[in-house]
């Protein structure tokens, strides 16, 4: 689990640990999902596997390292996409500022991460990014044999709708008005 979430999430689930804290409950949390444009382009180009999951790599880690100083959760990578969440389990102050200021922060990042991929691979990427904030279920889900602890709801569902947006509109981020109104510090939103 401390894979998952930033060292101050878990310094404070270890702080104040409890039976029910992954328990699943309703919550407002603001979730995050980024995802590569024309992928399957990409890894056809490439061809061998070993390959597709170096260029991977190189991609997520510093992705991944973001979202966590910025006391997100990962939940988890769906072949090129990545899913996060701030404010579970352990409260996150200003939570819907932290997941907009990571996704700037990814985009930035992304140009000296092309800056490596145009020099090993001769391709560059392109990410979209959705983000929503509202309750949620959060909690422990799955089987008796294996589960995890994830978020589901309309709220996932629509941060997810949102990053495909990202397609339509040739834009790099995309937030819900509900994001919107949660947010504490002046960016620059059209």
């Amino acid at each position: 689990f401390a894979k998952k979430v930033s060292p101050s999430v878990m310094n404070e689930l270890l702080k104040n640990p409890t039976e029910d804290i992954l328990k699943p409950k309703d919550k407002e949390i603001t979730i995050f999902f980024s995802d590569i444009r024309s992928f399957t382009s990409i890894s056809e180009k490439l061809k061998e596997p070993k390959y597709v999951i170096e260029l991977l790599n190189i991609y997520m880690t510093p992705m991944v390292d973001i979202i966590i100083k910025q006391q997100g959760t990962i939940d988890k990578f769906i072949g090129d996409a990545v899913m996060a969440y701030w404010n579970a389990p352990a409260d996150v102050k200003n939570h819907a500022d932290k997941a907009v200021s990571g996704a700037i922060m990814q985009i930035k990042k992304l140009k000296k991460v092309n800056k490596i991929l145009q020099k090993k691979f001769n391709t560059t990427i392109d990410i979209g990014i959705g983000i929503n904030t509202g309750i949620t279920t959060v909690g422990e889900m799955g089987s008796k044999g294996r589960a995890d602890y994830t978020v589901i709801g309309d709220s996932v569902n629509l941060a997810s709708r949102l990053e495909g947006l990202n397609k339509v509109y040739h834009s790099h981020i995309i937030i819900s008005e509900f994001t919107k109104h949660m947010l504490k510090n002046d960016y620059s939103i059209r």
